[in-house]
């Protein structure tokens, strides 16, 4: 059986796998209305950019396959967060500040009183252009 990860969960997700989980999500967002789903294409690209983000600290070395990040805070629960944290370059670290646009998005306006809507989307879709591009660096067309 797995170990428990810093994150509670058991599991150890290889790279691969969370391109292919991220590339499930994208491909479901795809499909949808950005005016009349823009919560569940947020939804999915939240998700993309978090397979992303941790395949891409699994494959830098930042983390093991054993941990990954759920939130961006997670750093806190990492069980070898001076790694991450020497890892972490300009590039590195934006991918943790792009979840945390979906973070600050999803508290503010989905849970929140704050006025959700199509708009609002665009904030996300720039946050997960970005993680997309790094992706797509590190690992070649997604």
């Amino acid at each position: 059986m797995p170990p428990v990860t810093g994150n509670g969960r058991r599991c150890a997700v290889k790279p691969e796998l969370h391109l292919t989980k991220a590339a499930h999500f994208a491909a479901t967002a795809a499909r949808l209305d950005p005016t009349e789903d823009y919560e569940a294409i947020m939804w999915a690209g939240m998700h993309s950019c978090t397979h992303w983000t941790n395949a891409i600290f699994h494959a830098k070395g930042l983390t093991d396959v054993e941990f990954d990040f759920e939130h961006s805070w997670y750093i806190d629960r990492c069980p070898d967060t001076d790694r991450v944290l020497a890892g972490l370059d300009g590039q590195l670290g934006g991918l943790l500040d792009a979840l945390a646009v979906f973070e600050g998005l999803r508290t503010a306006y989905v849970r929140g009183p704050g006025p959700f809507g199509p708009e609002v989307l665009a904030q996300s879709q720039e946050a997960l252009e970005r993680v997309r591009s790094f992706a797509e660096e590190v690992f070649g067309e997604l």
